[in-house]
């Protein structure tokens, strides 16, 4: 196995390195690992990280643009207190340090790199347990206080010649606000820096809630401020306002002030399916007199008040129309293609069906042999009934949640796919593979649907595949999770990165422009929806892709294995 680092230069570190060989191997944590270090290994490979292959996670860009937003006054002033951390000498270290803060998702708001130092970490990475494995981030933000991962304690190899200290940002007594930490190329961290990182997350925090605070000042005394501010009293009456304020609604001060809150017009807006909701503050929308409508991350604060009296609130709002825009007009033309690539789909499938009702039509009314019209008359009936089966099990596949269920037999399911498959692979040259458990492996679910969806990923695999590479299916049961889990591996070419992130949750194809690309989006559905299960997947371009499936198994034992339900 290859070494995190090329040198390792003390017994602590050579002892990390075994341990986590050892549990990547067996999938148990040896004694001496810290506690918190092997719950998190546990929760990873219960989550399917793989420890030696990393899939990274990056946020796009429409999404990322909004947090950043919200969280720029923090990032601006955490900025200097970063440049000081990575100014430091390091003793011990290999290269300079990296400073990042992260929100509560443990997504990189800023990053900064010292002298000396490389990383490809950069605003937008999530740095989330579920998403980067065991590492000094995803722990503070999990345990709410300092965290450190070094070396082999990451559960990712990838990260293995790093040392890395986290400190939680606290705006008040509850979990953390934000995250900031130090990394450092190498297998010691002098404990100055430790400290001092902690002291810097702690000044922040001050900062932050002063800045908050005091945004009744910066309504009074910045009128340079970016963002529109609005003071308004305990009685709900405008105060005061800065001039971006002004040019934001359209209204002078004089106009403003003394006008109640809720006539300023502000609607509060729930986010879009796919539109990730804002970590701090609120959406809103506001119409103007032309009828154009704006959208805003709105912020408040406390605005204390005069003895006796209640106290107000100050808000702060940026400006994300023209972001919001984009987002709306991206979620339009996806749904208007999906419309499109269903309506593509439902028309190829009853062309068939439909033709030949014409050709045994035409030969009924020419034909002038009872017992042949009879029977073309039967075709008709039979191609009429294959139509209306058809509709019918697509109307099961767009809304799986209604579809009759009851208990059915994964192996005896996959059985049949497999030989179904078997005559296609034989002839494009592929060896398709079953390595399944023995005895019932009983659910409750849908066998017609179950079986297209595990009959999809089958041919997707095949597909994927050139002539002479392999397709192999494996079942496995799961006592301790009360599940099956069912791998179909393939050695393709792999997928492509641009449509990873989408692929189960959208239509999309890699198997050109004419392709619906509804077979995942449906399985996906099918196998989460109707049958309460999991899907993911791996893929290395160059090296195959692998979906996983997992399935609740049935408390009770199956009275009959070929329930259609």
């Amino acid at each position: 196995m290859v070494r995190g680092w090329d040198t390792v230069t003390s017994a602590r570190d050579a002892a990390r390195l075994r341990a986590w060989e050892q549990f990547v191997r067996t999938g148990v944590a040896p004694r001496g690992v810290r506690h918190s270090i092997a719950r998190s290994w546990a929760r990873c490979r219960e989550l399917g990280l793989d420890p030696l292959q990393p899939q990274f996670d990056t946020l796009p860009k429409r999404e990322l643009r909004p947090r950043l937003a919200a969280y720029r006054p923090l990032i601006e002033l955490a900025r200097p207190l970063m440049r000081r951390l990575v100014a430091r000498r390091l003793p011990g270290a290999a290269s300079g340090a990296v400073a990042l803060l992260a929100d509560t998702e443990g997504v990189l708001l800023a990053v900064i790199a010292g002298r000396g130092a490389q990383t490809t970490l950069a605003p937008g990475w999530r740095l989330s347990e579920d998403r980067a494995g065991t590492c000094a981030v995803a722990l503070a933000l999990r345990e709410g206080r300092p965290a450190v991962v070094a070396g082999a304690e990451h559960y990712h190899e990838a990260y293995h010649d790093w040392i890395c200290w986290a400190a939680p940002i606290r705006l008040a007594e509850r979990r953390p606000s934000a995250v900031l930490a130090v990394a450092v190329r190498g297998t010691a961290l002098d404990a100055r820096i430790r400290v001092y990182l902690v002291e810097c997350a702690a000044a922040l925090a001050g900062v932050w809630r002063a800045w908050r605070r005091n945004l009744s000042q910066q309504v009074l005394l910045g009128p340079g401020s970016p963002w529109p501010l609005i003071a308004v009293d305990g009685d709900g009456r405008v105060l005061d306002c800065n001039p971006a304020a002004e040019r934001e609604l359209g209204l002078l001060r004089e106009k403003l002030v003394g006008r109640r809150w809720e006539q300023l017009g502000f609607v509060a807006v729930q986010p879009g399916e796919g539109e990730a909701a804002p970590d701090e503050g609120q959406l809103v929308s506001l119409t103007g007199a032309g009828g154009e409508r704006s959208f805003f991350l709105m912020q408040n604060a406390p605005l204390p008040g005069g003895a006796g009296e209640r106290p107000g609130r100050v808000y702060a709002l940026v400006n994300i129309t023209r972001w919001r825009e984009r987002f709306e007009q991206a979620d339009y033309r996806r749904r208007l293609a999906l419309l499109e690539r269903l309506g593509a789909f439902v028309v190829h499938e009853a062309r068939n069906p439909l033709a030949a009702i014409r050709v045994s039509a035409e030969l009924a009314a020419m034909t002038p042999d009872p017992e042949r019209r009879t029977a073309l008359m039967q075709q008709i009936i039979a191609s009429v009934d294959d139509l209306n089966r058809f509709l019918g099990d697509l109307l099961d596949l767009v809304r799986p949640k209604q579809a009759q269920r009851g208990p059915v037999d994964v192996g005896v399911i996959l059985q049949r796919v497999v030989e179904l498959f078997a005559p296609q692979a034989k002839m494009a040259g592929v060896d398709l593979r079953v390595r399944a458990v023995k005895g019932a492996l009983p659910v409750i679910g849908n066998e017609h649907l179950l079986g297209y969806a595990l009959g999809n990923l089958v041919r997707n695999a095949l597909q994927a595949t050139p002539a002479g590479g392999a397709v192999s299916v494996r079942v496995e049961r799961r006592p301790s999770r009360g599940s099956v889990l069912i791998r179909v591996s393939d050695t393709g070419a792999g997928i492509p990165p641009g449509i990873r992130r989408h692929l189960l949750t959208a239509a999309v194809s890699t198997k050109g422009r004419y392709e619906a690309g509804l077979g995942l989006l449906l399985s996906h559905r099918v196998i989460t929806e109707a049958h309460g299960g999991r899907v993911w997947f791996r893929t290395r371009e160059g090296a195959g892709t692998t979906f996983y499936v997992e399935l609740p198994l049935a408390a009770a034992p199956m009275a009959n294995t070929d329930a259609t339900g």
